[in-house]
């Protein structure tokens, strides 16, 4: 990805942007109704705000400051970059970076099945990054999270934006732990990085942060000629804008898990649903 540098008080990042994502920020139509998506109190967002956009006249590069979505600066026990498709990723396990080990056409060593354990984990993280990953949160929680990614998603899609991801850190709270969840808009119900707090029936606590980020994409040619090239690829991010927001909208709705319902029949609809979409084998824990 591009550069991005993090803030040291945890809240923002700094990234270098693409040509690309320039092109589409620099529209001060867009930005002006971004601005208002990420702030309409009627209808929350997840969309992580961008809340500078600048340009070095030396270097000719541009900036972006945008928020945080995993503002926690302690120890997450998961965290993933999902999109509810072949693309989605483990990128840290309980505290631990999970390297990525990824096997191109020219990877001879892996299509050999030379990749080792690093190659092997990284494998099976994103196996479970895509049929099981642990997103606990309350019902109310996974309502309002439902219907602000549809209502994101529509967003996204009337503008021709595709290949954005949902970014989640998952911090599961020890025993008698203190722990400051950073909760900055405490009267809202929800926005990119507010802290879900949820309670599983065994008495463990679970924070999960979500947003969705790397939303700047637009479809174009290129784009239409990457798909070509990747037909034969199955459940790949390459995609229009209105078969993205509908995948990702149904894959969210099925993998979000409410600790305080019915969580066997959450995972047997879930893992059902998954049967028709599985581009790796199921593995089941």
């Amino acid at each position: 990805g591009d550069p991005m540098k993090r803030t040291d008080d945890g809240f923002y990042f700094i990234k270098q942007m693409s040509n690309g994502d320039h092109k589409v920020l620099v529209d001060p139509v867009f930005a002006k109704d971004l601005a208002e998506r990420v702030t309409d109190p009627a209808n929350p967002s997840i969309i992580g705000p961008i809340i500078a956009h600048v340009s070095n006249p030396d270097t000719k590069f541009t900036y972006i400051a945008m928020v945080n979505c995993l503002r926690h600066q302690g120890k997450y026990f998961k965290q993933y970059d999902l999109k509810g498709c072949a693309d989605d990723k483990l990128i840290l396990h309980d505290g631990q970076p999970v390297p990525a080990v990824h096997k191109r056409v020219w990877s001879c060593h892996i299509h050999m099945g030379c990749g080792g354990e690093a190659r092997k984990t990284y494998k099976q993280g994103k196996i479970e990054a895509l049929y099981n990953p642990h997103l606990p949160s309350t019902k109310e929680h996974k309502e309002l999270l439902c219907a602000a990614i549809e209502k994101d998603c529509e967003w996204l899609k009337e503008r021709n934006l595709m290949d954005y991801s949902l970014i989640v850190g998952v911090v599961d709270k020890a025993e008698n732990e203190e722990y400051d969840v950073r909760d900055v808009r405490p009267d809202d119900p929800l926005y990119a990085g507010k802290p879900l707090v949820s309670v599983d029936p065994d008495g463990k606590t679970h924070v999960l942060y979500v947003g969705i980020i790397d939303f700047l994409q637009k479809w174009t040619a290129g784009k239409t000629a990457a798909k070509a090239i990747k037909s034969l690829e199955h459940n790949k991010a390459t995609i229009k804008p209105a078969p993205y927001a509908a995948r990702f909208v149904e894959h969210f709705e099925h993998v979000l898990l409410a600790v305080n319902g019915d969580i066997e029949a959450q995972k047997e609809k879930r893992d059902n649903r998954q049967l028709g979409h599985r581009c790796y084998p199921l593995v089941r824990r």
